[in-house]
């Protein structure tokens, strides 16, 4: 039997604003037992919306389906009913058992300048998802999310101008649990002709992989305009790597490419793996400017109906999504009190 649990702490309101509709979903904790497929919460977009989804949690199980349904798969009336769509602050579980699984956590498919910000992914098989017809991004990003363990951390598919800024995706699976790398980058071929995935942006996040899984995966035909920099990998197993076109690529040749000039293989020592804080400031970063400067604090943490903490750039550009305050510039090794533990 089905069995979905909501509990919600905060009102969920809606109003009618000239053709537009606003609503936003905060403070509700959705908890869905069905192991084989589940639409998810489903947002309905059938008139153009200006949506927000903050501060909440989802956990389940399915194999199929979603967590978060905030796009559409495919060309109908309902596309881009919800561009810029605000998704922060959540905390996304998933505890089902099938490896193979493709359970889609945060999907906005065919919406333009979604922003997907200080959302924490656990586990789900698909993490956070930009797909489209060949659209373009002109403003939005996907940024300062922590995803630990997915199959695929976040999909391009057929969306041009994807912003990947300051994420920590972090992975223990081996390449027998999947093929995906923790970023796939690729256009959409479900369509014809197919649609465009150019011009995707990666820069300061953090990839950390136990074994020698992809970190970056990108088709040929999506190079044009691709940038990649300021990054920092880490493997435990040998060379970080990457693929183009279907051609593996070691780090060193990755770079021999012009990819990752500025980047580093260094082992960011994270105080533990399920909090994914660096025992230290991370200054590898660039400068993005004053619309992406404010990241997640180094004691951040999951509470439903409550926003993470947030600490704003300092000095050098940090790299990840964590962010040490001012007072850490000069330290090498720092005192860290960890958070308590995450509320589902």
């Amino acid at each position: 039997m089905k069995k979905i649990f909501i509990i919600i702490s905060l009102t969920i309101n809606t109003s009618l604003l000239l053709a537009q509709i606003n609503l936003t979903i905060e403070g509700t904790t959705v908890i869905n037992t069905e192991p084989e497929s589940w639409l998810g919460v489903k947002i309905e977009r059938s008139v153009p919306t200006k949506f927000i989804y903050r501060n909440n949690s989802i956990t389940s199980v399915n194999t199929f389906g979603y967590l978060l349904q905030a796009g559409d798969e495919g060309v109908n009336s309902q596309n881009n009913n919800l561009d810029g769509q605000i998704i922060t602050g959540n905390k996304f579980t998933w505890e089902g058992t099938d490896m193979t699984s493709i359970t889609h956590g945060v999907f906005t498919g065919y919406n333009k300048t979604a922003i997907l910000t200080y959302n924490y992914l656990h586990k789900v098989p698909m993490g956070l998802l930009r797909k489209s017809n060949g659209m373009t991004d002109a403003t939005g990003g996907v940024a300062y999310n922590i995803v630990i363990s997915p199959n695929v951390g976040i999909v391009v598919k057929g969306i041009n101008g994807v912003r990947i800024y300051n994420n920590t995706l972090y992975s223990e699976r081996t390449s027998l649990q999947t093929w995906r790398p923790l970023v796939h980058i690729y256009e959409n071929t479900d369509i014809v002709p197919a649609g465009s995935a150019t011009g995707t942006k990666v820069y300061n996040n953090i990839f950390y992989t136990k074994y020698q899984i992809y970190n970056i995966t990108i088709d040929t035909a999506c190079l044009q305009g691709f940038e990649c920099d300021y990054n920092i990998y880490y493997c435990e197993s040998g060379t970080p790597v990457f693929n183009i076109g279907g051609d593996s690529k070691t780090f060193v040749q990755w770079q021999a490419l012009g990819y990752d000039k500025h980047s580093v293989v260094v082992n960011p020592n994270f105080i533990n793996t399920t909090d994914l804080v660096p025992a230290a400031r991370l200054d590898f970063g660039m400068n993005l400017g004053t619309e992406w400067e404010t990241g997640l604090s180094v004691t951040a943490i999951w509470i439903v109906g409550v926003s993470p903490a947030t600490t704003n750039q300092n000095g050098i550009w940090q790299v990840g999504a964590r962010v040490y305050e001012k007072d850490s510039l000069n330290s090498v090794c720092f005192n860290y009190v960890a958070p308590f533990k995450f509320v589902k």
